[in-house]
């Protein structure tokens, strides 16, 4: 067993600088001593404002050891409820490592990923390391998952040079993760460079899983022919693909508009006895529903009753956006009545579509009655809902109630966001009430709602389109200060009002200041 272990080491070690070109960051030295789980609130990801450095409690190892294994295993699976926990547990464990193994710090170092606090959990395994507590290729590849949620990647291959020189054999965890990484930052060609050097110096046998973390990958960053290549492959080597794989490339062409291929594939994927999940033919309805394909839809979910597949919720929240799109919101109220029949109560995304549609159609009165609707049926209406009536009411001309449901959200128990405060900027603005839009900009800074390059530019044209040219130029020196651009609309002014008032001192004064 060891000679096998030592003899693809030595090909791992051979082949590790073939395989990946990326800059390495040297490890970063750190002291090695007994350490309060305050030293890691500096790499915490999530703000802690409140937490309190604590003296380290170290227990007895006879009374709490059965204690602290059982939490371990426990918290592995969920995570804690505060960061300051885990650490506290970290002090407790470097007081009783003597007698802890491997598997408990690995478990410790899996439930801060749980929490999402992925630069304390890299941080923990550096610890690990300096004081010398073991770890093995799981730690590794738990450290590297975490490396993969941050930026750079470069860590994270640092961690592989690692796995390789404490005699580790890397695995095909190890390379999913890594590949996963390349993609998650929009890297798709070192991600599947590094996959065919994997390949070709057979460091892994590639699995559908593998396949399917890049296939995936590929699609999600509109890398989809490269796909199809990828699948094709799969086949000529004896990888089956199976429904994830089809499903991956059937959504990603359907957002590309090419539904017929789309179809196609759902054809041979049945063809070859891999049958279609309830989420392929959600992704299938989408690209149907946004090509408007409405004569497709039909025998599409005749098919799936046909294969026993039950519509779920996003089934029916497309069709109701679809319908709600095209005006048809009496469509969208059957499709409702029918997902309550078949026993798919409606979710807040439901309710908020159909506001939207009656919106659009400019019957704010029904989406107001859709809102209390919804407040019957014990589902709580969110800021999006909201936003949805202000944005109606403005188009309307109904800036009394749309102030009102803005001005009571606090009531509410929720907080304007950016987009709600821009949709009532912009009725504002569309009203010629410029002071109001502009206290409303104030105000946000004061709540801690950062405005936006929308923000801005909605109140730098309705500043130019009331003459108000020296309040314009504040505002866009204060847009640019914040390094937002001024959008083409804004611009687009300008130059209209250069051509059309160009005798006017004060616009040729603007202009000049606003071009140069």
């Amino acid at each position: 067993m060891l000679s096998v272990k030592r003899g693809a080491q030595t090909l791992a070690t051979a082949h590790f600088h073939a395989l990946t070109s990326f800059t390495l960051m040297p490890p970063i030295v750190s002291t090695p001593s007994l350490l309060l789980h305050s030293h890691f609130l500096l790499f915490s990801t999530k703000p802690n404002p409140n937490s309190q450095p604590k003296a380290p409690f170290i227990p007895s190892p006879s009374t709490t050891y059965p204690e602290l294994k059982q939490l371990l295993y426990r918290k592995s699976k969920v995570g804690f409820n505060k960061l300051d926990d885990a650490l506290l547990v970290f002090d407790q464990m470097l007081g009783l490592k003597s007698r802890l193994s491997v598997v408990d710090f690995t478990q410790l170092l899996t439930a801060l990923v749980r929490m999402e606090e992925y630069s304390v959990a890299i941080s923990m395994f550096r610890e690990l390391r300096v004081l010398s507590i073991p770890v093995n290729i799981v730690t590794f590849n738990t450290a590297i998952h975490s490396c993969c949620h941050l930026n750079p990647l470069d860590y994270a291959f640092s961690l592989l040079a690692g796995i390789i020189k404490s005699g580790w054999v890397p695995d095909l965890f190890t390379y999913n993760t890594l590949i996963k990484g390349l993609l998650s930052q929009d890297r798709p060609l070192e991600a599947g460079d590094l996959f065919k050097k994997l390949i070709k110096f057979q460091e892994i046998q590639p699995s559908v899983v593998t396949y399917n973390t890049i296939i995936d990958g590929l699609c999600k960053t509109s890398n989809t022919s490269m796909a199809l290549k990828l699948l094709r492959k799969m086949e000529e080597i004896g990888c089956n693909p199976d429904a994830v794989t089809y499903t991956s490339i059937i959504d990603s062409l359907c957002k590309e508009g090419r539904v017929d291929h789309a179809l196609d594939l759902v054809s041979e994927m049945t063809h070859k006895g891999i049958s279609p999940d309830v989420i392929t033919y959600n992704r299938l309805l989408q690209g149907l529903c946004s090509s408007s394909r409405w004569e497709d839809i039909g025998p599409l979910l005749s098919e799936m009753g046909v294969r026993k597949i039950s519509p779920d919720l996003h089934t029916y929240n497309i069709l109701v956006d679809a319908h709600c799109k095209e005006g048809r919101t009496t469509d969208a109220e059957d499709v409702i009545a029918i997902m309550i029949q078949k026993g798919v109560p409606p979710d807040v995304v439901t309710y908020n579509t159909l506001m939207d549609g009656f919106c659009l159609r400019g019957n704010t009165d029904r989406a107001l009655e859709v809102l209390n609707t919804m407040r019957s049926n014990g589902i709580v209406p969110n800021c999006y809902s909201y936003t949805i009536l202000i944005d109606g009411l403005c188009k309307n001309r109904k800036l009394d109630e749309a102030r009102n449901i803005f001005d009571k959200f606090a009531s509410r128990g929720l907080q304007p966001d950016v987009i709600t405060h821009n949709t009532m900027i912009r009725g504002l603005c569309q009203e010629g009430l410029v002071e109001e839009a502009k206290v409303l900009l104030s105000k946000m800074e004061v709540t801690g709602c950062l405005p936006d390059s929308v923000t801005y530019n909605t109140i730098i044209r309705a500043s130019l389109l009331n003459k108000r040219y020296e309040e314009a130029v504040v505002l866009i020196e204060n847009m640019r200060a914040r390094k937002f651009p001024e959008d083409a609309s804004s611009t687009s002014m300008v130059l209209d009002l250069l051509s059309k008032e160009e005798q006017d001192p004060s616009v040729l004064a603007f202009c000049k200041w606003f071009f140069q």
